[in-house]
């Protein structure tokens, strides 16, 4: 482990990235931007848990990730959920919370972006953020809660509230 650098050696005492690759199915020279962007490690914090991306591997087997990796730590493979689906339900929720947003102020980590490529949904993302009247950007980590968080769509919606009859 090197903190500082964000870097795993090892998971549990093998060399980090054959675990990892044998954890996602594939052989360690196959990793790539796009295995790491569809099979993410988290580490739970509260009852929640935040995506620790990885950012390359190392000819020594090691892992580099994007966001802080402390020593110790337990991290968790997670699976990639249907990201339009996801992006509709969220968009919904908004909507059903503070009626039709005038804008949103969107951050998207690049490696949702992606992921979206890979499946060649790009065009049908663009679409649904156009039409929730989302502007925004591409991020390299975002910040939720104070946390340092990757492979999320982070931002700020503004609402309007119903008017009320003063009589």
């Amino acid at each position: 482990m090197n903190r500082e650098r964000r870097r795993v050696i090892e998971l549990n005492g093998l060399p980090a990235a054959q675990v990892y690759a044998d954890l996602v199915g594939v052989a360690p020279e196959q990793l790539s931007a796009v295995i790491f962007a569809r099979h993410p490690l988290a580490v739970r914090i509260g009852g929640q848990h935040y995506v620790r991306s990885i950012q390359r591997v190392h000819s020594d087997g090691s892992l580099s990730f994007y966001c802080a990796v402390e020593n110790g730590i337990v991290l968790t493979a997670m699976q990639s959920t249907p990201l339009l689906e996801n992006l509709k339900i969220m968009l919904a929720g908004v909507s059903a919370r503070l009626g039709t947003p005038s804008v949103i102020i969107g951050c998207d980590c690049f490696l949702r972006r992606m992921e979206l490529e890979a499946l060649e949904h790009v065009e049908q993302a663009s679409q649904l953020l156009r039409q929730a009247g989302v502007v925004g950007f591409n991020t390299y980590g975002e910040q939720h809660h104070g946390m340092h968080v990757n492979q999320t769509f982070t931002g700020v919606a503004f609402g309007s509230l119903p008017a009320f009859d003063r009589y």
